[in-house]
């Protein structure tokens, strides 16, 4: 069992969208952004595995049984999240940053952008008329089983900000932000998790954004 969530843990990071190195670089000049068109950029819901036993065990029948067992745990927390509205961590945290960047920077707020494509000059093509776009995305989640107190999951999430100017293409600043709760009070049972409402889930959610806001205001874009 705990080869099982320790392939579930590894095989699932292959889902991590393909990025420079991750890193923490704060934004040198906020004179910059004085005046300036900020836009925030909107992305697809991105797929919640979820590891549990009984779909773990299929990652110890080689590349296929992984593979099965890989599309089943994403299918049930995709359904999890659908079902119970769960919003996207990376998402509550754009809406609430970019609106108090422009506040802080007198900076035109522009809405927002859908973008389908990672890297930063694609990024700024998709955002033409405006002056930065802040892409805060989620790279990867999910919720797993304990290995030694079978029962009991935990949630983990990784998310990256870059605020790139659009007319350049290049990253003025970046963050990325690591949710990974070894606390008992961010433990629970799967009723709780992810059944009546996803009320653990969603307090998961809540404790990853905030961290992950306030690590970006105070340490990368600076107010």
């Amino acid at each position: 069992m705990i080869r099982s969530t320790l392939a579930a843990i590894a095989c699932f990071s292959l889902f991590l969208p393909s990025c420079s190195p991750l890193k923490n670089v704060p934004l040198a000049d906020g004179s910059i952004l004085k005046g300036k068109s900020v836009v925030r950029a909107e992305r697809k819901m991105p797929a919640l595995a979820a590891v549990t036993p009984g779909k773990a065990v299929g990652l110890a029948f080689g590349a296929i049984g992984g593979a099965i067992a890989g599309a089943a745990m994403v299918s049930a927390g995709n359904e999890i999240v659908r079902t119970n509205h769960v919003e996207d961590p990376a998402a509550v945290v754009s809406k609430d940053l970019t609106p108090g960047m422009a506040k802080h920077y007198g900076m035109k707020s522009s809405g927002s952008r859908f973008v389908s494509v990672d890297k930063p000059q694609e990024i700024a093509k998709a955002c033409s008329g405006v002056d930065y776009v802040l892409d805060v995305r989620t790279l990867f989640w999910q919720f797993g089983y304990r290995p030694f107190r079978l029962g009991t999951y935990w949630v983990t999430h990784n998310q990256q900000l870059r605020l790139i100017d659009c007319r350049t293409g290049k990253v003025v600043a970046e963050g990325y932000f690591s949710w990974n709760p070894s606390d008992e009070s961010h433990f629970y049972d799967y009723d709780t998790l992810a059944e009546n409402g996803a009320v653990g889930l969603k307090k998961e959610v809540k404790f990853a954004a905030d961290g992950a806001k306030n690590h970006f205001k105070g340490s990368i874009l600076k107010f």
